[in-house]
């Protein structure tokens, strides 16, 4: 991989934040309206990264059961999510310290997620990180989701950058399949939510430390 690139799209749920505690709050209140007991943080983990409503199906079908029609359920889901998104969630450790590092370096900063664009820009509002980030893609922002690279596509398309002059920053098969798809480089962290083993997924390097990528990207 070339070092030195001339943007940096991230991820975001296990990537740049640890989502996991209000995810794992929602979705056990989703399934408390209808009468089901809750998930451990455990179990939900690896039903993260596919978008809201594949998070709401899975949630079903670990008890066992089909989920009722998703759209209403994903409007539940959503209402106890949204207002909430930023209550336990926070940056992983050295997120801001090398977002920042990297925006001086000249980098551009962009967020491709499958998560709802609104709760996506709620969270990095709340967490101070906004600013860093000159576009942010989310799961309705585009047809078509990770691992599709339409996905990516469209954030460089936004950025006005050419693949080869892009990185990928992801923590799953979702992002190493549609980073390689659009031909970018792709960085897979190694504490994330994958439910494949990080050293499985592909990528072209993977790094235990986020103030890793300072040297990995920036050079």
């Amino acid at each position: 991989m070339n070092r030195v690139k001339r943007a940096a799209i991230f991820d975001l749920d296990g990537t740049l934040i640890d989502s996991l505690p209000d995810l794992t709050t929602a979705i056990n209140k989703t399934l408390a309206d209808h009468g089901l007991p809750p998930l451990t943080t455990a179990q939900i983990a690896p039903m993260v990264g596919d978008g809201a409503s594949t998070l709401v199906t899975r949630a079903f079908a670990a008890h066992g059961l089909a989920a009722p029609p998703v759209e209403p359920v994903l409007q539940q889901f959503l209402t106890h999510y949204e207002p909430h998104a930023a209550d336990q969630t926070k940056p992983w450790p050295g997120v801001i310290e090398t977002l920042e590092y990297l925006r001086a370096k000249g980098l551009i900063l962009a967020v491709c997620t499958n998560k709802p664009t609104k709760a996506t820009h709620e969270i990095l509002a709340a967490l101070g990180l906004d600013h860093f980030f000159a576009v942010v893609v989310g799961g309705d922002d585009t047809p078509a989701l990770k691992p599709n690279p339409a996905h990516i596509n469209a954030v460089l398309d936004r950025l006005g950058v050419h693949h080869e002059e892009a990185v990928m920053i992801g923590d799953s098969i979702n992002d190493v399949l549609a980073a390689k798809g659009a031909n970018v480089p792709v960085v897979v962290l190694s504490f994330g939510y994958s439910r494949v083993p990080p050293h499985e997924l592909g990528a072209d390097l993977v790094v235990d430390d986020f103030a890793m990528l300072k040297r990995v990207i920036a050079g």
